[in-house]
């Protein structure tokens, strides 16, 4: 495919990025539209557009998604996508192959997958396994988590362990305190990425790495029953509270409808009326066709964790309110405008 008209439409979408810059001939910088990059900071831009394989991809150092361009610009604007394919297609790309994901992320050294998972659990420890008062036990029982799924967590002594499953991530890992470890398995039960979570009240609470740049990494994906609802959530903890359920990773809960029945999810965003990011992906997600869940306006914790934790409310209850204001439709957009103001 042209270069050319991969610039040409990175020209055109430019007006829809934040802080968008052109950082050399085909290199282009701007705030992730995915994660909505840092909350704190207004000028952060960690989002990256770059030459690979003839082509554009993009990068978010942030959130770490990697996909091709045209994935990029079928996230921020649809429409604008439609008249991408139709020029590719008129300059000679019949489509034949359709963009991934995840085209691009920092390249580990590539490992059998019975060798990765010997080393992971060399590293890693079962939380299950340890006694009950173990420092990770005791954050996880602080946290809530039903102990039912303390068999998806695991404890690693000190995080500079982890650059022996993903090599590439030298530069990101500088610390070394002990964290909690959810693995990601793709729908095979192959491990192609983690999530290593502070509890400690470090400054970055969350550290994820790509082990398997072809598969994208959502959590949970190989325990699903296709049969029944699956909930999508954002953070994989929050998941662990649910039936049935994945998480993103990421803001953009949508991206599951690529490996999962579009007609089977239910998004469940996190409970910030105020967060602009937020309200941005409920409403593309409701104009997409998807069902979401709309928080009633009685609980104010901003996500599923916190509303377990901090409130006296029942898992039980939790399940059941995400049952009964699942909605879909104009019903459903009708419980987003109430939810929103």
């Amino acid at each position: 495919m042209s270069m050319w008209l991969d610039q040409k439409y990175v020209g055109i979408l430019s007006i829809h990025l934040d802080q968008f810059k052109r950082k050399g001939s085909s290199d282009f910088n701007f705030r992730c539209p995915v994660c909505g990059d840092s909350k704190k900071s207004k000028t952060k831009a960690r989002g990256y557009i770059f030459p690979r394989k003839g082509g554009l991809f993009y990068h978010c150092h942030n959130c770490l998604v990697g996909m091709s361009l045209g994935n990029l610009i079928k996230h921020v604007n649809s429409n604008l996508y439609k008249e991408y394919q139709l020029e590719r297609y008129s300059e000679g790309d019949t489509g034949r192959k359709p963009h991934k994901d995840h085209g691009y992320v920092f390249k580990p050294l590539k490992f059998g997958n019975s060798q990765t998972e010997t080393l992971f659990n060399r590293i890693a420890t079962p939380i299950k396994n340890l006694s009950k008062d173990h420092e990770i036990v005791e954050y996880v029982r602080s946290r809530k988590i039903p102990e039912d799924r303390y068999n998806t967590l695991y404890y690693v002594e000190n995080i500079q362990d982890l650059k022996k499953l993903a090599p590439g991530y030298e530069d990101k890992i500088i610390t070394n305190e002990p964290r909690m470890v959810l693995p990601f398995y793709n729908k095979n039960n192959k491990l192609v990425g983690l999530t290593a979570r502070g509890i400690r009240g470090e400054q970055f609470r969350y550290l994820n790495l790509k082990i398997d740049e072809d598969d994208p990494m959502i959590f949970g994906i190989h325990n699903i029953d296709l049969t029944k609802p699956i909930y999508v959530t954002e953070g994989p903890i929050d998941s662990l509270f649910l039936p049935n359920s994945v998480a993103s990773g990421n803001a953009n809960l949508r991206i599951v409808a690529d490996h999962l029945p579009k007609d089977k999810l239910v998004l469940i965003y996190d409970n910030e009326p105020r967060n602009d990011q937020i309200v941005k992906n409920m409403q593309r997600a409701i104009d997409e066709g998807f069902s979401l869940c709309i928080w009633p306006k009685s609980y104010c914790e901003k996500d599923i964790n916190d509303m377990i934790v901090k409130s006296s409310i029942e898992l039980n209850e939790l399940i059941s309110t995400i049952e009964a204001r699942t909605f879909s439709g104009p019903r459903l957009m009708l419980e987003f405008n109430g939810w929103r103001i």
